[in-house]
């Protein structure tokens, strides 16, 4: 359990709270993430407009978006100060994969442009520099345009 203080309630229903305390907790401090390494894009925190696919025909896991602006949030990350370049394994239809900082709205650190693939299943590598701006502590946004796929990507 992470370090923190917690509430504790108890009662009939969460309408009908009868006792409250709060509990100060020393666990452990959970690392932010890092997204240097390679990631599983079904490892996502929160998203929008997406869809657990097959990667392939035999396994695997993979995302697919479902409409123009479909996100994928990646929480608490830690870009570090070398973080220069986006790689990414994509399929399917023609369309482009934003990097973007603090909301699926947010400031976009990086574009990468895919010309798709004749099959959902064959998956390429797709690079794009990332702004210089994109270092630091903060929630990271994959934004997708509709028909994409991707199975894992990272920000070196």
């Amino acid at each position: 359990m992470e370090s923190g203080t917690y509430d504790v309630m108890a009662g009939a229903s969460s309408a009908d709270i009868r006792a409250r305390t709060s509990l100060k907790v020393q666990g452990e401090t959970i690392p932010p993430r890092d997204l240097g390494k390679a990631t599983r894009a079904e490892n996502f925190d929160d998203y929008r407009a997406i869809s657990l696919v097959d990667e392939s025909k035999s396994r695997g896991t993979a995302v697919a978006a479902t409409a123009d602006g479909a996100w994928l949030k990646f929480a608490d990350t830690q870009l570090g100060s070398g973080a220069a370049r986006l790689t990414a394994e994509l399929a399917g239809a023609a369309g482009t994969l934003e990097v973007r900082i603090g909301s699926p709205g947010g400031r976009i650190v990086g574009s990468a442009r895919f010309d798709g693939t004749s099959s959902p299943y064959t998956y390429r590598t797709v690079t794009a520099p990332l702004a210089a701006g994109a270092k630091g502590r903060a929630d990271v946004y994959l934004v997708l345009s509709k028909g994409l796929r991707m199975s894992a990507f990272s920000l070196r």
